[in-house]
């Protein structure tokens, strides 16, 4: 069962729930057709709960995805910081 969801409306990626290498596998094939069908311009993770080196892995995913610029995320928790800043994406990511 999945604990992770997502929905992309205006524009606007949110992303609920547990973002981990246990959640990625459930929602893989509709991620990657959602993405890409649809431009992504912000990425609203105010709702992850809990992130690892994967979760990060499937946001630069997303970004090379949409073109490597223009997508900014917010609303990243602490964990999602500190492991981007220890893999040095912080800036790809454009975390806030």
């Amino acid at each position: 069962m999945s604990d992770i969801t997502f929905a992309i409306e205006q524009q606007v990626l949110t992303i609920s729930g547990s973002l981990t290498r246990h959640t990625i596998p459930s929602i893989w094939t509709t991620w990657r057709q959602a993405i890409s069908a649809d431009k992504v311009t912000k990425i609203d993770l105010s709702d992850v709960s809990n992130v690892d080196t994967a979760g990060v892995a499937l946001l630069l995913d997303l970004v090379k995805e949409q073109g490597l610029s223009g997508i900014s995320c917010v609303g990243a928790n602490q964990q999602l910081q500190q492991i981007a800043a220890v893999s040095g994406v912080e800036g790809v990511l454009s975390l806030s």
